[in-house]
């Protein structure tokens, strides 16, 4: 079993006739079909960053930033709202408008109405002020659609 790699296991437990039983299910993949070499690691933030120029890397970590502060109070996983690959390609494009952020693959109409505003907020603030490291990201919540988002405090 040298081969496979466990991704989840699941419990349940319940009594069928006056029985209790307890059901493990374990969910894994063979390191042939997993997409990656054997032993290779999931790519973290750090590495999908490492390519970025400076000012694409402080875009790239004011995204993050804002996405994890979006996540906490939405209830989502960070990774939902997009990927640590996605805020990459975002910082990378620096895009202007919703148009040009709906070109990066996996950012669709949803994302878009849900906070694609507030995205290209963040991509504004760190460009107006390149040289600030303590840039003002605005608020996660950023209100009905077409409502520019305000400053967080």
């Amino acid at each position: 079993m040298d081969s496979h790699r466990v991704v989840d296991v699941a419990q349940h437990f319940f009594v069928h006739e006056k029985t209790p039983v307890l059901v493990l299910i374990v969910s894994y993949r063979e390191g042939a079909e997993s997409g990656r070499p054997s032993g290779e690691l999931r790519r973290t933030a750090e590495d999908v960053g490492q390519g970025l120029e400076p000012e694409a890397r402080r875009r790239f970590s004011a995204l993050r930033a804002w996405r994890n502060q979006y996540a906490r109070q939405s209830g989502k996983p960070p990774y939902v709202l997009f990927t640590n690959r996605q805020a990459a390609e975002m910082a990378r494009l620096n895009p202007g408008s919703l148009a040009a952020l709906s070109r990066i693959e996996g950012i669709g109409q949803a994302r878009l109405d849900e906070f694609g505003e507030a995205l290209l907020a963040v991509l504004r603030a760190v460009s107006e002020d390149p040289m600030d490291d303590a840039v003002l990201l605005p608020a996660p919540d950023s209100g009905p659609a077409g409502e520019a988002p305000e400053p967080a405090r």
